[in-house]
């Protein structure tokens, strides 16, 4: 079953503006990753930063979506999800200089069975760069 993220998660940009976080991870052994949600936030001395998204929703701004970005994700076909995530209205920049932390819900198959699954980690932030 998946249940990380990886430990460094690159930051969204258009242009300059911050747009919000890329959430990745590995997809488990087995598993048919079919829909999925993430949360992203990060309190900075006064400043919030939050993002949300779902996997296969593309966020205005940030690289387009390919095939191998959309649900579902599936093992051993697909070695990492993704799924893009917004800024919320009011939110605050990240600051790629501290940990954010990330929640994520998923509908997983593994064999015959389907279950919801959760979980979240702290993560580190880092500029855009290329991912598949």
């Amino acid at each position: 079953m998946l249940s990380k993220f990886f430990e460094v998660q690159p930051l969204l940009m258009d242009g300059s503006n911050q747009v919000g976080v890329c959430a990745m991870g590995p997809v488990g052994d087995g598993d048919t990753l079919i829909w999925m949600r993430v949360w992203v936030w990060q309190q900075d001395g006064d400043d919030v930063a939050a993002s949300a998204g779902n996997a296969g929703d593309h966020v205005a701004g940030a690289h387009a979506l390919s095939a191998a970005q959309t649900p579902p994700f599936i093992h051993p076909q697909d070695e990492r999800w993704m799924v893009q995530t917004k800024l919320e209205p009011e939110s605050a920049n990240f600051n790629a200089e501290k940990p954010a932390l990330v929640q994520a819900m998923a509908l997983v198959q593994n064999g015959g069975d389907r279950s919801i699954v959760q979980w979240g980690q702290a993560v580190a932030l880092r500029p855009p760069g290329h991912h598949a």
